[in-house]
């Protein structure tokens, strides 16, 4: 039997109809799987942003200052996850972090930690900002909060998903 003969026989229409269905099963599971390894991906990402910011508020409860090192804000968390680069500027009175993500189709983030004083007491203000869509840069600059305000601005097209305030 040729080719052409089996594709007009019944059969022939039975096996690649068939076959079109689990291809497209297949399909659709190989999707479903991606998102899902992405989305823990970035949650774990997310984590980590958010244990550096609260590892820099101890540093500053403890030394009354910032560290510049990123290294030391490691502890207790899971460093070099193979998804995500972590990225540190310190300035006097404001902390910025960024996570990077090293494959393609993760969002980034970015985050910020704020020293601001009222009256005699400080407050650390802090938060992270999403990416609205995959991208290997992170949504900057994040503003800090307005005066009697305790969460920090993400820029226009950026979303908000954590803000955190500690009180030294």
């Amino acid at each position: 039997m040729s080719k052409l003969a089996f594709l007009n026989s019944k059969k022939g229409w039975l096996y690649l109809s068939f076959s079109g269905v689990v291809v497209i099963l297949l399909i659709i599971s190989l999707f479903h799987f991606d998102n899902k390894i992405r989305r823990g991906q970035q949650a774990q990402g997310r984590s980590i942003l958010k244990s550096l910011i609260k590892n820099q508020n101890k540093q500053f409860r403890k030394y009354d200052k910032f560290t510049p090192n990123l290294e030391n804000l490691y502890r207790g968390t899971s460093t070099r996850i193979g998804t995500y680069r972590f990225k540190m500027t310190v300035e006097s009175d404001q902390v910025f972090f960024e996570a990077i993500p090293i494959i393609w189709r993760r969002v980034s983030y970015s985050g910020a930690l704020f020293k601001i004083k009222r009256g005699q007491s400080v407050v650390l203000v802090g938060g992270i900002c999403k990416s609205p869509r995959s991208s290997f840069t992170a949504p900057t600059p994040i503003q800090p909060p307005l005066p009697n305000f305790y969460q920090v601005r993400c820029p226009l097209d950026a979303e908000l998903m954590e803000s955190m305030k500690f009180l030294k």
